[in-house]
């Protein structure tokens, strides 16, 4: 698979992000789901950021859903080789979408479409790193007319981080933008290896106890009421194990859709070790009819501020058919000690 990233901040952390004032988790502006990523400035000091770092890659497409809440200043969506610019897009004049490169210093072109505050866009960007064949293009809400369209120089080299920024507007400036709904592809192995196009990210959560139920559970409860919270409680409520294979298994909150297309199911948790020593967790998920299927076993810190994903499932494994919502409605998932 080629999907590099994947978030609807439905967890309700930024974990995974490198995270400067003001970034934070806002549950009131929302594409879909529950939250998003606000990002705020509000003085010279003050820069408002988010950003995600990932392997290299010559080649991306990057989809976001944003939403601004004042016109004093737009944001920035930067590409980034280590701590170096490599590009960006912003607005300008009305808002419109224009493509900054860093290779040429100029801005390479601009869109048409003047946007507006208070509203959510879907902004779609592809980028290809090239000293005389490199690509900006960008989409807004699925057009098939690009609002950004360059082929040129974009520098040579690779990406691995992209930033969603707000810098200083002016004295007394509050400038703030939210994000939702972001994918992130790059161009190998066939499959996620172009547009994103739509999407919109929901969570279900545990809402029963199902077999088997092996790991500890911190408190005199069912299962899976110790670990239903968002965002997490932290060591307030968990399950626990210390046997390699000990596992838990839930049943979820009936997803609520209808009529939809669904490309990607996965597990997330944010799961923590007792110690400075080995402590792994695999992420399961069983479909019904079909066989428990493992994320990996992943390398865990003290502290809860990893994003543990398991296994990224584009398609139903009993049936190698797409998901249907009753599909998904009967998913189990759970936790898997290593």
């Amino acid at each position: 698979m080629t999907r590099i990233w994947t978030d609807g901040f439905e967890i309700q952390d930024l974990n995974g992000y490198c995270v400067g004032f003001d970034g934070s988790i806002n549950t009131t502006f929302k594409r879909s789901g529950a939250a998003s990523a606000k990002v705020q400035n509000s003085g010279p000091t003050s820069n408002g950021t988010i950003a995600f770092s990932f392997t290299p890659v010559s080649e991306f497409y990057l989809r976001f859903g944003v939403y601004i809440v004042t016109t004093d200043l737009w944001p920035f969506i930067i590409w980034r080789s280590g701590a170096t610019e490599k590009g960006k897009i912003y607005f300008t004049g009305c808002n419109v979408i224009s493509a900054y490169s860093n290779a040429t210093g100029t801005v390479v072109d601009t869109g048409d479409t003047p946007l507006f505050e208070s509203v959510w866009y879907l902004i779609e960007v592809h980028v290809k790193m090239d000293a005389t064949t490199g690509k900006i293009e960008a989409k807004l809400d699925g057009k098939s007319t690009l609002e950004v369209d360059f082929t040129g120089n974009t520098g040579a080299g690779t990406i691995d981080t992209i930033e969603f920024f707000i810098g200083y507007g002016g004295l007394g400036d509050i400038c703030t933008a939210y994000f939702d709904d972001i994918a992130l592809n790059d161009t190998a192995g066939g499959v996620d290896d172009s547009w994103p196009g739509e999407g919109k990210i929901i969570i279900m959560m545990p809402n029963d106890d199902s077999t088997p139920l092996e790991l500890t559970p911190s408190a005199a409860s069912d299962h899976h009421l110790l670990v239903d919270e968002v965002p997490t409680d932290g060591d307030t409520t968990y399950v626990e194990g210390s046997v390699v294979d000990e596992e838990d298994m839930y049943k979820l909150t009936p997803s609520g859709l209808v009529d939809v297309d669904i490309n990607r199911v996965w597990t997330e948790a944010r799961s923590r070790k007792l110690s400075a020593s080995d402590g792994q967790v695999a992420l399961i998920t069983k479909a019904a009819g079909g066989a428990e299927v493992s994320g990996g076993d992943e390398e865990l810190l003290t502290t809860y501020s990893l994003k543990v994903l398991g296994a990224e499932e584009l398609e139903n494994p009993v049936d190698s058919n797409p998901w249907e919502v009753a599909d998904v409605d009967l998913i189990e998932i759970g936790p898997r000690t290593r």
